[in-house]
């Protein structure tokens, strides 16, 4: 698990809306705050970047086709719901759930998902007793979650998850590749030494990094905190894109 930083999202400079931090995670301040300027400066779907939306489009498609006919499905921590938006422009009877921690990002999902399908708070707390899902699925959330946290959610959600054949779905949009030859790994001890020096200019003040936005995570770490929140049957694999493919891995 490897510490990142970041400048900006969706072309929204995150210095124009709020003091950066690279040492304190990004909380609900900054979220709430990265929102409204959000939809201050978008106010349609079309408006975002194109090759964006083809990759939630592609990550969409993946979840449809890991669950079957009329299967119940959750989507964990949606955030502005561009894939859930998706997924019931392909298919308007979907039995779809969404989850957030913050509704601050709902404006443009909020109006496509009746009241008792959107859960809103912490989980498990926020999920009603006794309700199950063929599927639940979280898609580039775990980047703002360290390991305990991760591993925390995770086992929650298994309580959750119908049986037989239940599953969780984790699409991963922080993705550290293992380096396998030598010629990879000399790129990646180069990177690491460029992090060190960006992480040693930062602390002087020469050059900051930006805002803590999360963390790395390789294939063997994503396995690892799977294992560790009970799954077993363990699946992975790549949503192919035309720049770099996304990772996902699946457990029951």
């Amino acid at each position: 698990m490897r510490r990142y930083h970041q400048t900006e999202w969706q072309d929204i400079q995150f210095s124009d809306f709020s003091r950066l931090s690279s040492t304190n995670l990004a909380g609900p301040t900054f979220y709430q705050a990265f929102y409204e300027e959000f939809f201050r400066r978008y106010q349609r779907w079309g408006q975002l970047s194109s090759d964006w939306l083809k990759q939630k489009e592609r990550c969409a498609e993946l979840v449809l086709a890991r669950s079957g006919d009329g299967a119940r499905i959750l989507s964990v921590g949606c955030g502005l719901g561009t894939m859930e938006h998706y997924l019931h422009v392909r298919n308007p009877q979907l039995d779809l759930f969404i989850h957030e921690v913050a509704p601050s990002a709902w404006r443009w999902i909020d109006g496509e998902f009746a009241a008792e399908r959107k859960f809103l708070g912490l989980i498990p707390g926020c999920l009603p007793d006794g309700i199950r899902f063929d599927l639940v699925y979280l898609s580039a959330v775990d980047y703002a979650l360290d390991d305990g946290a991760l591993v925390g959610l995770l086992a929650a959600l298994r309580q959750f998850l119908a049986a037989p054949g239940g599953q969780c779905l984790l699409i991963s949009a922080s993705f550290q590749i293992t380096p396998v030859s030598a010629a990879a790994r000399v790129v990646s001890l180069l990177r690491r030494l460029k992090a060190l020096a960006a992480a040693a200019l930062d602390a002087f003040g020469l050059r900051p990094r930006g805002q803590f936005w999360g963390w790395l995570r390789t294939q063997e770490e994503y396995r690892s905190l799977l294992r560790r929140a009970g799954y077993g049957n363990i699946e992975d694999g790549f949503i192919e894109h035309e720049d770099q493919a996304q990772y996902w891995i699946a457990g029951r």
